[in-house]
């Protein structure tokens, strides 16, 4: 360990951005949990001009933490803000003099790998590398093994064994990476509503992009429409991406008498969960599905799919999943739960019994505490 060392850890966590994710998520909640035994910092690679209200919940509270925190660029990747990002990374370690750079996901890693070819002082940092998804790299393959070779010394762990598979198979011959599941602190199961609500709430929570199946959802909720007779349902479509403008038009008529609303992403959506009664969750691919653990942690109906990611938290026989992309089971298992709500909750709180027990966030602390102990060695200059 360094000389700077002998208090305490110092930790670097390098993300996308301070919004909506995953593994923003992860990487704030090992801060929280971790703090008083490492010294945190942190850097989001985009600066968003206009943060949403999650951003700003992020930044407020790294701000009460005391975690200092910057930023790398407002400019879009092609027109240099890739470099822009990397040169202002370097300067935050020559600055927080970190014992690890511990990075989540691939904008991240490729700003990474170009401030390690900058940098000595990046290159003479361990790095740490957490996988958080089941695809990798999307049309970005070539890119995506440069910066794979780059970071290949690196200690690498994974959200799910469908993410480690995904980065095994980049550069193979590299050692695997362990998997460490993400810990899942949530809401427990409130008793149940003694009757049907009036009106009925359903929610999709996430990313408007590809891999959340947003693109599916107006065909789904057209085909739930058709199948229960109730009209008394209000849905809102919470979150923000490249599709949001294709969801809206999508949805626009689909479902008379129900009404859709779409919304900004949901500051602190896990402790919000139970304002709504159903959960939509059509995704393709997940890393490690937070957000729908979540969900049945608190006792919420989960209408989902059987993906990568997500079949490690679900039974085989959990009753309200389709295949992935399947619009027309999905819709039906949305009605299905529409008209029999108490029997949907019986099972949610069933399932998120199960996964409170199985997702310790104790036991991804304390795994991740001892990863950032470790006299890890920088990777090799590639």
């Amino acid at each position: 360990m360094t000389a700077h060392q002998s208090a305490a850890p110092r930790v670097l966590h390098v993300i996308t951005h301070l919004a909506m994710g995953g593994a923003e998520n992860v990487a704030l909640g090992l801060i929280d949990s971790l703090r008083d035994d490492i010294d945190f910092a942190l850097f989001a690679v985009i600066d968003h001009a206009e943060p949403g209200p999650v951003g700003q919940a992020m930044a407020a509270r790294l701000t009460d933490w005391g975690v200092p925190f910057a930023f790398g660029t407002r400019r879009g990747f092609k027109s240099g803000g890739v470099v822009q990002a990397a040169w202002r990374l370097a300067r935050m370690v020559r600055r927080f003099r970190p014992d690890v750079i511990h990075v989540h996901t691939e904008i991240p890693e490729l700003t990474l790998a170009i401030a390690h070819v900058l940098s000595p002082a990046v290159r003479a940092t361990p790095i740490l590398r957490t996988v958080h998804n089941s695809v990798l790299w999307i049309d970005w393959a070539g890119i995506g093994r440069w910066v794979t070779r780059r970071l290949a010394g690196a200690q690498a762990v994974a959200v799910s064994r469908a993410a480690a598979d995904a980065d095994a198979a980049i550069l193979p011959g590299r050692p695997r990476a362990e998997v460490v599941h993400n810990g899942i602190v949530a809401q427990a199961a409130p008793a149940p509503t003694p009757r049907d609500p009036s009106p009925l709430r359903i929610l999709f929570a996430g990313r408007l992009v590809h891999q959340k199946g947003a693109d599916l959802l107006p065909a789904i909720l057209g085909e739930a429409h058709a199948r229960t007779p109730r009209r008394d349902v209000a849905v809102t479509i919470a979150g923000s991406g490249d599709l949001a403008d294709m969801v809206a038009r999508g949805v626009a008529g689909i479902a008379p008498g129900w009404t859709i609303a779409l919304t900004g992403p949901i500051a602190n959506l896990a402790a919000r969960l139970t304002d709504h009664d159903i959960v939509l969750l059509p995704s393709r691919f997940e890393g490690f599905p937070l957000l729908p653990a979540e969900v049945l942690i608190a006792g919420v109906p989960l209408v989902t799919t059987i993906a990568p990611g997500l079949d490690e938290l679900l039974p085989a026989d959990y009753p309200f999943h389709a295949a992935s992309g399947d619009v027309a089971t999905l819709g039906r298992l949305l009605a299905r739960v529409i008209d029999d709500l108490p029997a949907a909750r019986a099972v949610a709180a069933g399932q998120g019994r199960v996964i409170a027990t199985r997702f310790d966030p104790v036991v991804m602390a304390a795994a991740y505490r001892d990863r950032y102990r470790l006299p890890l060695a920088p990777p090799p200059a590639a």
